[in-house]
């Protein structure tokens, strides 16, 4: 994975063979909560922004509270178990997989650096 040089904060990467055509992934976890994984998913030309990786890992508690407020949701962020998936630039999105909502799917909270731009209750997701 090119720019993955300086994941400090992310642990265990590993590709996944089967991704979707003309995409990359690898799935790993936040070297510090093993409990919080964390996916990197590119497009075939895309590259990974290593240092915005980490910042988001190393400000998740702020960042976590922000999105979980977003979304509605009461409580620490923990309770609802987040998982990071991380695109192109500065894209990144979390899923509160043990939110309530209408399918079972938790909520997902889609942010832009650090600007929550869309909260989605995955009731339209084909699973």
């Amino acid at each position: 994975m090119h720019g993955s040089q300086g994941l400090g904060r992310v642990a265990g990467l590993a590709e996944v063979p089967d991704a979707p055509d003309g995409m990359r992934c690898w799935t790993g976890h936040v070297t510090d909560n093993p409990a919080i994984r964390v996916t990197v998913l590119l497009e075939a030309r895309e590259e990974l922004l290593a240092e915005f990786v980490d910042h988001v890992c190393g400000e998740r508690d702020r960042l976590l509270a922000k999105a979980a407020e977003a979304a509605g949701l009461d409580g620490a962020w923990e309770r609802w178990d987040p998982e990071l998936t991380f695109r192109g630039g500065r894209a990144w999105e979390v899923r509160f997989t043990e939110a309530p909502g209408p399918t079972g799917l938790g909520l997902l909270v889609v942010l832009d650096g650090e600007r929550v731009v869309e909260v989605d209750d995955l009731s339209e997701w084909d699973y």
